[in-house]
């Protein structure tokens, strides 16, 4: 067993190349499941990406998509990102280090339990241990991605299936296999019921309520959980007991700029609810409106999926309304704070440059390129709508000063030093709600970078 914890182990920590930036990768949907030592510490969809990656202890970022250790030639979801979204997401905290001989995170802890000398995290994948780390496996839509503490003294991750409603008095019969071959698994117990050979168990409840049932067995991963209504005969699945919505959570490509961890119009909204002492999610409905307008438009209706995209326009800032709504017809609504999305460098209609300007690809940039000013007499003008402005690029080691004024009123900015990339360089103070003209010049002193402009309702 000693020999197997080391060859998963480093394998697992085949997990990251070094610090680069994150490359763009379609999301996909996956049911995250975290099991602690006596708890679960999560389970429920997330939607997930390939990305750069920091911890606590990482040493700085490091990218997670994939390509790791020379894995896949193309970027992807991967399981360790899709651990990192779900705490970003939902809110339970984890940590790994940076192991250089390895170039991986080696996870040592999640949601308060950490690692000890004998006992580790590692994961599964459609309930079997993968052969590589965490961010060399790739995981595709609708993909179970498993996290257990103490994984490696585990013979066998349990899988529990049964019915989703039943009456009081009568029995309920649900059955444990090994997820990963089908297997049945006798000596189970799923509410202190064990399971026969064949897997099987029979349950019976007196009294009404929502019921989540997992199997576990101390050898084994405990299951993932079972929602069950039971109602009193001739009452409607899920009705009775079940008489609150969704806890439901929202998460913007940003806070209020879509290029805060996006990188072009093509926006991706995701969420995730949670009804822990309800029926379950049936479905979600998700909408948009353009901010300071009146008229919702459908996104998504009726979806299980966590996640839809939508196309903005440049300069322009839009408001997104989600709907979970359970098993017993009980719905949550959250509306969310305009998101920007901002006017690119390449958007001529709308920035428009003088010459002394250069432009040239770069994959973290917004749109995919930044513009350089090189020469003297480099300019920028854009006229907009909204009660601020904000600059958006960055700071290069040897950058040059910048001038900017909106309605006449001017600010030089130094923009020699360090930033990450799309990083605001500059806000405007708070405007009038009316139509004003921002200025740009380059005062030299070294090149200046930038990447686009948001106007702000």
């Amino acid at each position: 067993m000693i020999n197997r914890i080391r060859r998963v182990l480093s394998a697992a920590s085949l997990v990251l190349a070094v610090a680069a930036p994150a490359a763009v990768a379609a999301p996909v949907s996956v049911n995250l499941r975290v099991e602690g030592a006596t708890t679960t510490i999560f389970d429920g969809p997330v939607t997930t990406d390939g990305h750069a990656i920091t911890t606590a202890s990482s040493a700085g970022a490091h990218v997670c998509d994939g390509t790791n250790g020379g894995a896949s030639t193309t970027a992807g979801p991967v399981a360790t990102a899709a651990l990192d979204d779900g705490a970003r997401t939902i809110g339970f905290n984890w940590n790994a280090t940076w192991d250089g001989s390895f170039s991986d995170f080696l996870v040592n802890q999640v949601g308060g339990e950490s690692q000890t000398s004998t006992q580790f995290w590692g994961y599964l994948v459609n309930f079997a241990f993968p052969s590589v780390g965490g961010c060399q496996q790739k995981v595709n839509q609708g993909d179970e991605v498993l996290w257990v503490f103490d994984a490696f003294s585990k013979t066998s991750a349990l899988k529990l299936s049964g019915p989703a409603a039943a009456t009081t008095g009568a029995p309920v019969t649900v059955k444990v296999v090994d997820g990963a071959n089908g297997q049945p698994q006798a000596g189970a117990t799923v509410n202190g019921s064990a399971t026969g050979a064949d897997g099987g168990a029979t349950l019976s409840f007196a009294a009404a309520g929502i019921y989540r049932l997992k199997a576990e067995r101390a050898d084994a991963v405990r299951s993932n959980a079972i929602v069950l209504c039971v109602d009193p005969p001739e009452a409607d699945p899920c009705s009775s007991s079940d008489k609150v919505g969704p806890k439901l959570d929202l998460d913007l490509p940003g806070e209020r700029l879509a290029s805060e961890r996006g990188r072009s119009r093509t926006m991706l909204v995701s969420w995730q609810a949670d009804d822990a002492d309800g029926a379950g999610v049936l479905y979600y409905s998700a909408e948009v409106r353009e901010a300071g307008t009146e008229a919702w438009r459908t996104l998504a209706s009726r979806t299980s999926l966590p996640r839809a995209h939508f196309r903005g326009d440049s300069g322009k800032a839009y408001q997104f309304r989600i709907t979970a709504v359970d098993r017993a017809a009980n719905r949550t609504t959250v509306e969310a704070d305009p998101v920007v999305v901002p006017v690119d460098d390449r958007d001529r209609g709308l920035w428009r440059f003088s010459q002394g300007w250069k432009r040239a690809r770069r994959e973290s940039a917004w749109g995919g390129s930044v513009i350089t000013a090189k020469r003297d007499g480099a300019s920028a003008g854009l006229r907009f709508n909204g009660r601020s402005v904000a600059l958006i690029g960055r700071k290069l080691a040897k950058g040059g000063r910048l001038r900017v004024s909106v309605d006449g009123k001017s600010r030089t900015l130094r923009l020699r030093g360090s930033s990450a990339p799309r990083a605001v360089l500059w806000q405007s103070a708070t405007l009038d709600d009316a139509r004003h003209v921002l200025r740009i010049r380059w005062l030299g002193g070294g090149p200046v970078q930038l990447d686009a402009v948001a106007p702000q309702p």
